[in-house]
């Protein structure tokens, strides 16, 4: 049973699997925002081929993954830290920092605020707007200023809205936190699944109140091993590495970092597959007329259901037909009747519109367009199944 102070993360599918009796196999989820093309080709027999350094004790700080990330970036290794996903990092930021007065961009992640309470902060969230598409906006910085932060946490791209902060409200952000010594927590997990986004990585250089999150878990499918880095300026690490506990990461996981680093072309071949395969899933979910789909640049969408959809129902509709979808209620400035879904391959976005299709007549009353479920969404998966 899952405690309920602890916040709330799709991709249960053990627990799935365990509560309708079947192998984990069988379930399709929606709910994690992970690759639809899976991990790099190889991988499996590399970590096989690897697997005797696990009769060592791992790198203490995983430095080979910071000097590999430092030929890839142009940046100094000592802007690194490597770690399991990037929670254990703001886990360690509030405390490390000496964070007091914490301000979230919002809707977004559970954990920025799971951690800042964990260390007794009360956080204060300032809302995109609906009526926006959820993008951040002068406005929104306007607002965030005025709550007078000692720290920001915003995500580029937001989840759960997919939106990316357009590039010169990202820029004057990092220059105004900078100027008022304020530090600018900057989750960029979803960017390598945007085409030509700005990234704030390369300030790090200069920028000593920028802390960078990223994300190798998403884009190169590895949420069973664990896999993510904190970018920052040298000052900002010599306070964050001393309070880090040795051996963040396994011998296989910093073996799986080196071979997905080193893949030519999976992050393009990835993109291009998922831009694909959203417009194909967007227009297959818009077509059962379930509510409104908001715009995003990331792997995943939002959907705000039809007032007369009870989402419980219709969430636990999927669950039983071993489809899990992500409800979004939970999200800070959402409310019951959002749902987050996963861009997945063809053959899953057909299984998961048959279900919705097996739920949705009663909820028209038999208007539902059916034909939306006869038209083929086959197509290839990608060279990484």
């Amino acid at each position: 049973m899952t405690n309920s102070s602890e916040p709330i993360h799709g991709g249960r599918v053990f627990d799935a699997a365990r509560a309708l009796g079947r192998h984990w196999y069988e379930i399709i989820d929606f709910s994690a925002n992970i690759n639809p093309l899976g991990q790099p080709r190889g991988l499996k027999d590399a970590l096989f081929q690897d697997f005797e350094r696990s009769l060592h004790y791992p790198e203490v700080r995983a430095e080979s993954l910071s000097l590999r990330l430092s030929e890839i970036t142009g940046l100094a290794a000592d802007h690194f830290m490597a770690g399991a996903g990037s929670t254990p990092h703001l886990h360690l930021l509030p405390r490390a920092l000496g964070l007091a007065r914490p301000v979230i961009i919002g809707p977004a992640f559970a954990e920025y605020e799971g951690a800042l309470t964990r260390s007794g902060l009360a956080s204060k969230y300032v809302l995109t707007r609906e009526e926006d598409d959820w993008l951040v906006t002068g406005d929104t910085l306007n607002r965030v200023f005025r709550e007078e932060p000692d720290s920001v946490f915003v995500a580029h791209p937001a989840n759960p809205t997919g939106r990316l902060v357009p590039g010169a409200i990202l820029e004057e952000l990092a220059a105004e936190c900078l100027r008022r010594n304020i530090w600018l927590v900057l989750d960029e997990a979803f960017i390598d699944f945007t085409e030509n986004s700005l990234t704030l990585l390369p300030l790090v250089a200069s920028n000593t109140r920028l802390v960078v999150l990223r994300s190798l878990t998403k884009i190169f499918a590895l949420p069973g091993l664990r896999l993510a880095f904190l970018a920052a300026h040298p000052l900002v690490m010599n306070t964050l590495t001393p309070l880090v506990e040795p051996w963040p990461l396994s011998s296989q996981a910093i073996s799986a970092g080196h071979f997905c680093l080193s893949r030519p072309g999976f992050k393009e071949e990835s993109l291009a597959a998922v831009n694909n395969y959203r417009d194909r899933q967007l227009k297959a979910v818009k077509a059962l007329g379930l509510g409104r789909i908001y715009p995003s640049e990331a792997n995943f969408m939002l959907l705000k259901l039809r007032e007369e959809i009870d989402s419980q129902d219709l969430i636990g509709h999927l669950f039983d037909a071993g489809v899990l979808v992500r409800d979004a209620a939970n999200f800070n400035g959402l409310c019951p009747g959002y749902i987050r879904l996963a861009v997945r391959p063809p053959d899953e976005v057909e299984a998961l519109v048959k279900s919705l299709g097996s739920f949705l007549p009663a909820a028209n009353e038999g208007n539902l367009p059916r034909e939306i479920l006869l038209e083929p969404l086959t197509g290839p998966r990608g060279s990484h199944p």
